[in-house]
């Protein structure tokens, strides 16, 4: 059952943004504002600064934006609802949950996937468990036997109905059993039990509950690694291994490796890389990197040398281009996986890689290098086009200026032509300029000028106002003016952290916070005039004078075309600058 907007309001209303940011960040008072060291990305200067009036807060420099409910979501790495729960908790407020039934459920899972971790962790201790501690030893378990602790170690016995008698035992039904992925129900009826003759790894949720199991084979069954399937509280694609154990150290340090599975995971904990993840196996997906979003402002990506490992790099990094999250590629030299490496090199050549960490954008460059003869013009031309939609991706434009600079010189051609290939007028360029809050002046101006108005002065609200809306010529603001203009079709009161909240896009949420936060606030002295000026250069925008139509027309039925286009473009100019 999803939250009542009446709840998720009352929420937004009784959470004191100042109180619950100081839980996480020493904040200080200055002037009207707070301000303290950004939890989202590193810095030495405070930039990051809450507002107690306007219910919201903003980074200046990552352009975090949002309420007390994003802040949360970011930081704790929570749902929205969850989000909403959890301050709703702490705030006083009753939520009416979900449906009985659903939760009783969820619950039930969650008591059933405990009982099942416990039994494997004492068939590891057991007699039975010989071999499977033997294989740890092996593999340099023997010495860290806190670190199995840590992760919940288990072994599953090779027969068929170990879990399953079990979990009758402690008076858990057969149906939830095979809800929750841990039997298997035969086809003449009973129960198999899904992990046999391997060991066992809880995959656990932030809250540390157990979610799911990952098992590697100890002999020749296969698959190598087996996991549980999706189950109402297990998603593969949204779930990282080794996250509760993770988040402290990913927030202290800022960043997160990342590998692929579950030893190399626990090699890097056992040398003390304690801010490491892994995907379990699976490709990276755009929930793990938000996930991680909330606790690091950047991602150390850690690929196998082979040529998996690099197409892996490829995708990975298309990801982290849409959302806008810095990623770096470690290298591994003369090892196929962490694991390997750390036996045989040790922690201080896994530090020296992950300091010497190339940006995963550079990596990838060069990788595609590798594909084309650059000697021969139609290989620069082919690696030119290559790159070229990647390089479009980065949404920062100092960014993307490094990485052209980066690109120049292997193609032994001026940067200009690469910002030309780019075509750096487009989105992204205006993306990137306005996420740094560097407004122009004349139509960017214009229409930003509407959107602060009529945030502070809703009675100003028209048919005009929405008409210029349409109108905007900037696709991030005019995205932003459909937001607003949204809550006054719909008659909902808005307030700046509603507003905020309410976009998806992490690019245009930093750009409407950072301009509508910054406002001076002697912005709007004559709020009235000042719309009205705006909204007559906007909606006049681009219409010709008749007697300038009438002459363009006439350029052209007398077969002089090109100087009539000259004379549209020249008009067209004068009209979006408001000149006459």
């Amino acid at each position: 059952m999803m939250i009542s907007k009446e709840k998720i309001e009352e929420v937004r209303l009784r959470a004191n943004i100042v109180q619950v940011i100081s839980e996480y960040v020493p904040l200080k008072k200055r002037g009207a504002n707070y301000t303290g060291l950004c939890p989202f990305h590193s810095e030495k200067t405070p930039s990051f600064s809450v507002s107690e009036e306007k219910n919201m807060f903003y980074c200046f420099g990552c352009n975090a934006a949002g309420s007390a409910i994003t802040f949360v979501m970011k930081k704790d790495g929570l749902s929205f609802p969850d989000a909403v729960r959890s301050l709703a908790a702490r705030f006083g407020v009753t939520i009416t949950e979900e449906k009985k039934g659903a939760r009783d459920f969820k619950d039930s899972l969650y008591s059933i996937n405990q009982a099942a971790s416990e039994f494997f962790i004492n068939e590891l201790k057991g007699a039975g468990g010989k071999f499977a501690r033997d294989y740890l030893a092996k593999r340099g378990y023997a010495d860290t036997p806190e670190i199995l602790k840590a992760f919940g170690a288990g072994y599953a016995p090779d027969r068929w109905d170990g879990l399953v008698i079990y979990l009758k035992r402690k008076g858990f039904k057969p149906e939830l059993a095979e809800k929750a992925g841990l039997v298997v129900k035969k086809k003449d009826g009973g129960d198999y039990d899904r992990f046999r003759g391997r060991l066992i790894f809880p995959i656990a949720d932030l809250k540390g509950r157990v979610i799911a199991f990952g098992g590697r084979s100890l002999g020749e069954a296969m698959p190598k690694y087996l996991n549980s399937p999706e189950t109402a509280v297990f998603k593969k694609g949204e779930t990282l291994y080794g996250m509760p154990l993770a988040k402290e150290a990913i927030g202290k340090q800022g960043f997160a490796i990342i590998v692929e599975g579950y030893f190399d995971l626990m090699a890097l904990h056992r040398h003390g890389f304690t801010n490491s993840v892994a995907t379990m196996g699976t490709a990276l997906t755009p929930e793990h990197i938000k996930l991680l979003k909330g606790y690091a402002s950047s991602a150390y990506a850690l690929f196998d040398a082979d040529d998996a490992g690099k197409r892996a790099a490829m995708r990975s990094l298309e990801l982290f281009l849409d959302e806008d999250m810095p990623a770096r590629a470690i290298v591994l030299p003369g090892a196929k996986d962490p694991d390997e490496f750390l036996s045989n090199h040790g922690a201080p050549a896994m530090k020296k890689a992950v300091d010497e960490a190339d940006p995963l954008m550079e990596f990838c460059l060069r990788e595609i290098q590798k594909k084309f003869q650059l000697s021969k013009p139609e290989g620069k031309k082919s690696y030119l086009d290559a790159v070229i939609p990647y390089l479009k991706r980065v949404k920062n434009v100092a960014e993307r200026g490094h990485y052209a600079a980066f690109v120049a010189p292997i193609l032994g051609i001026p940067i200009d032509a690469v910002y030309q290939a780019i075509g750096h007028a487009g989105l992204s360029s205006a993306s990137g300029a306005l996420r740094r809050g560097h407004v122009s002046t004349g139509t960017n101006l214009q229409e930003m000028t509407v959107l602060k108005v009529i945030v502070r002065h809703p009675e100003l609200y028209s048919p005009d106002v929405q008409s210029a809306i349409d109108a905007f010529t900037d696709p991030l603001l005019k995205e932003a003016g459909k937001v607003v203009s949204a809550f006054y079709r719909e008659g909902r009161a808005i307030d700046l952290s509603r507003l905020v909240e309410e976009i998806d896009d992490e690019g245009l949420k930093g750009l409407v916070a950072g301009t509508l936060f910054k406002d001076g606030d002697g912005f709007i002295e004559a709020p009235e005039k000042m719309l009205k000026d705006c909204l007559k250069k906007i909606l006049n925008r681009g219409k010709l004078k008749m007697s300038t139509q009438d002459m363009i027309r006439s350029l052209e039925e007398s077969g002089m075309g090109d100087i009539a286009d000259k004379m549209r473009e020249r008009s067209h100019k004068k009209g979006s600058t408001g000149k006459s």
